[in-house]
Formats: C-alpha cells, structure tokens, sequence
C-alpha cells in the first residue's frame, strides 16, 4: 500500500505549476486555509472577549456573596462565625451599600455608594482597575474615595485632577425635630479613579466602611454583604452547600455565576453558536474539497486505468484518493492554524487593533484547546469528505 502514499503525494505536490491537478488542488486548500485561519482567530477573540468580561467579574463579584433576603443591613456577628468555620475560606470582606446623592462645583449625580473594609481588595480584584490615583486607605485621617471613570467624567474631575473634593449626600431618616438636618452629608477628596465597562459600575463611589456607615447612621455591627473568597476555585460549590445547610434561612449564599446568571448563560449558548457557524463554514470548505477531488478522479481516469492493468485494485485507488483528500485537509487545516495563531500572537504582542473608541487592544487568547478544536474539525470533516469523494471510484472498472 505503500504505492498509493506515493502517488498521492505526487499528485497533490505535482512540480508542474500549471498542471491541472495543481490549479485545483491549490484552490480547494486556500479555502480550508482561509476557513480554518478564521475559526481559529474567531474563537481566540472569543477566548479573550470572554477572560477581558471575566476580570472584571473577579473585580466585582466574589467567589461567594452572603446576604439577607428580607433587610437591606443585617448584624453579622453570629453569622460570621459560623462561616469562619469553614476550612475552605480564604478571606473575607464587609459592606455596605446604599443608594446617595454626590455634588461637586461642576455637577450633580445619582449614584451607587459601596462601603468597604481593609480586606476588600483580598476578595475582590478591583486594584488592577485602577486607572490613576490609589485605592483607599481607611488608616488615613483624610476623608477618602474612589470613582468610577464615568462619573470623574460626569463631575468633571479630569482623570489626572483626581484630588478635588465630593459631597456625600443622603436623606436624614433619624430627625429627631424639626430643626434636624434633612440630609447627612459628608465631603470625600477623591483618592483614585477606576475604569469598568461594567454597567452597573459606571456609576459607582467607593468609601472606607466607617464612612459609610456614619453617613447612613447605621450601628457598627450592621452590614449588607459579605464577600467571601476561597482557596480553589474548586472548593466553591462544597462551600456554598455547607453555608446553606448551616446559616439561617433568611440569607441568601450565591455564587459569582449565580449573581451573573444571565451573563454566564450568555456566555455558554454564544459558545455553542460560535462553534456551530465556525464548524458549518468549515464544512463548507469541505464541500469545495469534495468537488475538487470528484474533478481529480475524473481528470486521472487514464492513470486509474494504468494502476489497474499493472495490478492496482479499486480498494487500492480508493485509499490513493483517500489519502489525497487528507493530504488536501490536513495541509489546508494546518498552515490555516499556522497563520491564525502568528496573526493571534502579533495582536497579543503588539495590540495593533484596538477597542471602539479606547486605547485598550482587542482582547484575545492563544488557547491550546481552540487548536485543538480547530485540527479535530478539520481532520474530521476532511476524512468524511475523502470518503465520500473515493466513492466515486468504484464505478470505475479495468
């Protein structure tokens, strides 16, 4: 058998540049290079759309959120307790949050305000979000906080004139008299600016714990969040069972994913989409193959006929043309990875293509599984379109 790898090569590596077999063998593999080159890309920009939205969840979501399902601030003492128990926990954070009205010179603003404690950025990555300035330090005897981009832009703040101060405005809801103040109010130097495409962030201020709670007038002890961050990734779903088998039934134990559902399932039915129209412009190109190949046994009918008076038997021109056809697939799938993953790394490495209307490059990842993904598309498809292409031979006869 080892004639039919011969020939095959021959046929597909043919020295004759304007040779009939050549001109149609080139053309069928420039599209099985162009179709796998852009699965390949596609499904790396995928890849690095899907980490860049998955930072930003790390920023703001925790591994675990507990919460409470009927008050807004809850004393989370004995609660606490209970899920310190628990080997899997690596850290943990308290907040509070709340709904305030924000001033400076230049404007005014809605916004959501989230108070936190030392260990937050244990929790929750937000630091490398950080666009200039630092993040908060609740040792500081200054009034702090930090802002989103959009709303230092809001208010006029300039991205790199961070240190102008903020009122803190929010309804007064323990007056004691009429002569009571309506609102409380509390002026925070703004310390750093972070960036989020994040909707919800857009409009978001930061404050130390302390501050938050004074504003709110709101006892020590009272919370509206805890953020828990385990040791593994893997130990997420032991724990969020073990939380909700042992605290009351009144709180809520979610997980990132849960928090995000719709954005995760997004995600995952995007992927199968992905994958399905990539996989079809793939097949495709294998149809192309396919007439290719029925063209060559056609074209080589006169060599079919030689190979068979010296003893080939159509099982032998069936592997022959077999292997031409992977030979076609192969070739094309891989000098199509080839490119797609040099055009992926200049795009890692240079960022030549930017995000709409910013600075930051287009994300993707050089993922071994997407080659994978791509190699097993092209190799299976290409093996059942060499199939159905040989068919053809048999009606061939000596």
């Amino acid at each position: 058998m080892k004639f039919t790898s011969f020939i095959a090569k021959r046929y597909f590596f043919s020295k004759s540049k304007w040779n009939v077999v050549n001109v149609i063998s080139a053309a069928a593999t420039s599209v099985l290079v162009i179709a796998s080159c852009s699965f390949f890309v596609v499904l790396s920009v995928f890849s690095g759309l899907k980490g860049f939205g998955a930072s930003y969840s790390l920023a703001f979501d925790a591994d675990i959120t507990v919460f409470s399902k009927n008050e807004k601030f809850f004393n989370y003492s004995s609660l606490l307790n209970t899920i310190l128990e628990n080997s899997e926990l690596k850290a943990y954070t308290l907040m509070v949050s709340e709904k305030v009205a924000v001033q400076n010179e230049s404007n005014s603003s809605f916004v959501k305000m989230v108070g936190v404690d030392d260990n937050y950025t244990s929790v929750y990555e937000i630091k490398d979000l950080i666009e200039t300035g630092n993040w908060l330090s609740n040792s500081s005897t200054v009034k702090e906080s930090v802002v989103s981009f959009d709303l230092a832009d809001q208010l006029n703040l300039g991205l790199y004139n961070y240190g102008g101060g903020i009122n803190i405005l929010i309804p007064n809801l323990k007056k004691n008299s009429f002569f009571s103040r309506p609102f409380n109010s509390s002026l925070h130097m703004v310390k750093g600016v972070f960036n989020s495409s994040d909707l919800e962030q857009k409009n978001t201020i930061y404050l130390p714990l302390d501050s938050a709670r004074d504003l709110l007038d709101l006892d020590a002890g009272l919370v509206s969040l805890i953020g828990l961050k385990v040791n593994e990734s893997s130990q997420i779903k032991g724990l969020v069972k073990s939380l909700k088998g042992n605290i009351a039934d009144s709180f809520y134990v979610k997980t990132r994913e849960e928090l995000d559902e719709t954005y995760y399932k997004m995600i995952k039915s995007e992927e199968i989409i992905l994958n399905l129209v990539m996989g079809l412009i793939l097949i495709v190109a294998i149809f192309n193959s396919v007439g290719a190949l029925i063209i060559l046994v056609v074209e080589k009918q006169k060599d079919i006929h030689i190979l068979k008076k010296i003893g080939a038997t159509n099982k032998d021109m069936q592997v022959l043309f077999f292997k031409h056809g992977l030979f076609m697939s192969l070739s094309g799938g891989i000098l199509g990875l080839v490119l797609g993953a040099i055009i992926v790394y200049l795009q890692q490495a240079l960022g030549v293509i930017k995000l709409s209307g910013t600075l930051v490059p287009y994300p993707v990842n050089f993922e071994a599984l997407n080659l994978l993904t791509v190699f097993l598309w092209v190799t299976i498809v290409g093996s059942i379109a060499a199939v159905v292409s040989v068919l053809s031979v048999k009606r061939i006869r000596k």
